[in-house]
């Protein structure tokens, strides 16, 4: 079918969608996390469903760049505390289990950032820094999107976090070959 068929006019809309909602997002709320993930000695990633997936990769990532980051229930995640920051990815931002633990972090004195679609969240009352990362229609206008419910939000923080990542690299000069180091070799 080409540049005319069902996929490509799926793909242009997917485009598009995760286009309009990055370039709403805050260069100062953007800033401000890279400075809490910086300033902190270890960060830990939380996230339910497709949420989840997005930490994954960022918290891979960040282990890439010499960073000590973990996610929130794998067995290995040791307690957090006062030095350490918490990043929570929901995009409701009322998900019971993840306000849970964010109260848990909060009561053990961790920092928490939180990345969502829903800046006036039950979740974002527990943040000491928000990122809005809401739904945003090919106009540019908040609008709910074309995808099943969430989707745009999942792609858009994967995605998000891709480019904080970059960010994270420049600011600690760390080269390609220097995060390639740290990349596992038991494949």
């Amino acid at each position: 079918m080409g540049a005319d068929g069902i996929f490509a006019s799926a793909r242009r809309v997917v485009m598009r969608e995760i286009e309009a909602s990055l370039t709403q997002v805050e260069e100062k709320q953007a800033r401000s996390l890279v400075e809490a993930i910086t300033g902190r000695r270890r960060v830990f990633l939380l996230g339910a469903g497709r949420s989840k997936l997005a930490v994954d990769g960022f918290a891979m990532r960040l282990t890439h760049l010499g960073l000590t980051a973990h996610v929130v229930a794998d067995m290995t995640t040791p307690a957090i505390g006062p030095d350490d920051l918490l990043i929570v990815c929901s995009g409701s931002g009322e998900t019971p289990g993840v306000l849970a633990i964010t109260r848990q972090a909060v009561q053990d004195g961790a920092g928490v950032a939180v990345v969502t679609a829903t800046p006036d969240s039950t979740l974002a009352g527990y943040a000491d820094l928000v990122v809005g990362l809401r739904e945003y229609g090919e106009d540019h206008e908040p609008s709910a999107s074309t995808q099943f419910v969430g989707t745009l939000f999942e792609q858009s923080a994967f995605v998000f976090f891709d480019c904080l990542v970059m960010v994270l690299q420049r600011t600690f000069g760390a080269t390609a070959e220097d995060m390639f180091a740290r990349h596992t070799n038991l494949e």
